[in-house]
């Protein structure tokens, strides 16, 4: 069975801090300016995970 990394150091912060952020901006009214930004954090976070995935077979 294949086991999954986890991400420590820098990367672990910087997740928490996109995570911390996304989780503050769902506490706002829902709106244009807020899905701007719920879509800007998730490139964020994929952009930070990029590194994580592998390729399927």
């Amino acid at each position: 069975m294949p086991t999954t990394s986890r991400p420590c150091g820098p990367l672990r912060a910087a997740l928490e801090d996109v995570n911390a952020r996304i989780r503050q901006l769902m506490g706002q009214p829902a709106g244009k300016d807020r899905t701007q930004a719920y879509h800007e954090l998730l490139a964020e976070w994929a952009d930070l995970t990029a590194d994580d995935v592998e390729p399927a077979a």
